[in-house]
């Protein structure tokens, strides 16, 4: 039986007028990823913290978005899965997988 992840999703619009879609993995909101000594990065729940998505709902705010910004191992791992992202323009933050996409 698969497990049905939940991810935060929340959805911006920039003055340009891009629509921003940002997604995490749902236990990283409000952490702190530490990059090197003396430089962390900090998981806004600002930034994320929209409403909670399955995949399915991830997808769909996926196809309407301008500019993609996904951080969490399983929502970049499913974005690479669905061939949605290539694994080669991830990278990793604090040893957790980011990506961002510009359309």
């Amino acid at each position: 039986m698969e497990t049905v992840m939940s991810y935060w999703l929340k959805m911006h619009r920039s003055l340009t007028g891009d629509v921003v879609v940002a997604v995490c993995d749902s236990e990283l909101v409000g952490l702190k990823l530490r990059v090197r000594d003396g430089y962390e990065v900090f998981v806004s729940p600002d930034f994320y913290m929209g409403r909670m998505v399955d995949w399915e709902g991830v997808k769909s705010a996926i196809e309407g978005a301008t500019i993609i910004n996904l951080l969490g191992n399983d929502v970049v791992s499913r974005a690479i899965s669905d061939g949605l992202v290539c694994e080669s323009a991830c990278i990793e933050v604090g040893g957790i997988k980011h990506v961002q996409l510009f359309r």
